[in-house]
């Protein structure tokens, strides 16, 4: 199941869908005039085998016409989405009869980096260039016109490192603007904002919600049942313990595949004891430049030569 680190994003667009045009803007993306956002299907199920369901569809309706814009966040780079992202693209087009964009939410730096990367489907001209969301493209909450969707953007700034808890006036800002918020929009940012802080941070913004500046009763009751650092420390642990116990050994799995896949469907077949090697690997680092290179590679020795 995907942790809070994945759905976090997703729930600050889900509770205001605006937001994906205050990530457009920053990006410099044109959308239509007076518009308006709603979540809508995420499901992009063609008639082919596979199934193709986006993190989050939402559909920007104005006078000048509609977007529809396909949301995934990314916690590590997957080179399956080489290929399933320019599908999202195409079916969401055709679902909606309107232009689409790909907006992709990064937690890091590396896998934003390499999220960015044109990809190449073949057709001649045919290149899908991701919109990447990390901290260096997220849009200041405090800029003009960002009011509406200003505590969902600080939010979104805090699970990207654009802002640092660490630093007693950035908790101050993040605390603040959850302060005009609904208990139940400003009890989940909470949880999501403690989930992404490191343990230091996560005490000096439990001490800062109990001073009188941000009390509130739901704090209180927060802090004494001990949910929201009871959800980021079990959130923390349980990735922790994925990681060690199987979920870099079942990515490294993937990502080999893949690369097997990449060079099938490029009309490259490695010897046997290439195959066997790639299988084998378990360095993810080593992984990704195979994949990297099998993207573009004429030969097996552009791959797998040193």
């Amino acid at each position: 199941m995907p942790g809070i680190s994945h759905e976090a994003p997703l729930e600050l667009l889900r509770r205001n869908p605006p937001l994906a045009m205050a990530l457009l803007d920053g990006l410099g993306v044109a959308v239509p005039a007076g518009a308006t956002a709603t979540i809508t299907s995420a499901d992009e199920t063609a008639s082919v085998p596979a199934e193709l369901r986006a993190d989050a569809v939402i559909l920007l309706t104005g006078r000048t016409g509609q977007l529809a814009v396909v949301v995934e966040v990314q916690l590590r780079y997957d080179l399956d989405k080489l290929y399933t992202w320019p599908a999202y693209i195409i079916l969401a087009r055709l679902a909606h009869r309107c232009p689409a964009v790909l907006l992709v939410i990064c937690a890091d730096a590396a896998t934003a980096r390499r999220c960015r990367s044109p990809i190449a489907v073949g057709h001649p001209g045919f290149q899908l260039k991701p919109l990447v969301i990390d901290s260096a493209t997220m849009p200041d909450p405090a800029g003009p016109g960002k009011g509406q969707t200003g505590p969902e953007l600080t939010v979104l700034a805090v699970l990207t490192g654009a802002l640092d808890l660490n630093q007693d006036s950035v908790r101050r800002q993040v605390l603040a603007s959850l302060a005009g918020l609904d208990e139940d929009r400003r009890k989940i940012y909470t949880v999501f904002i403690l989930t992404a802080a490191s343990p230091q941070a996560q005490d000096a913004l439990e001490e800062l919600m109990t001073t009188t500046e941000f009390h509130h009763p739901f704090v209180d009751r927060l802090l004494a049942e001990g949910e929201a650092k009871g959800l980021a420390e079990g959130e923390a642990k349980g990735l922790a313990e994925g990681e060690a116990k199987g979920e870099a050994k079942g990515q490294a799995k993937g990502e080999a595949q893949m690369i097997l896949r990449i060079l099938a469907a490029r009309g490259l077949q490695p010897p046997a004891a290439i195959r066997e090697r790639v299988l084998a690997c378990t360095d993810t680092s080593q992984l990704e430049t195979w994949g990297d290179r099998a993207a573009t590679a004429n030969t097996i020795e552009d791959v797998f030569g040193d």
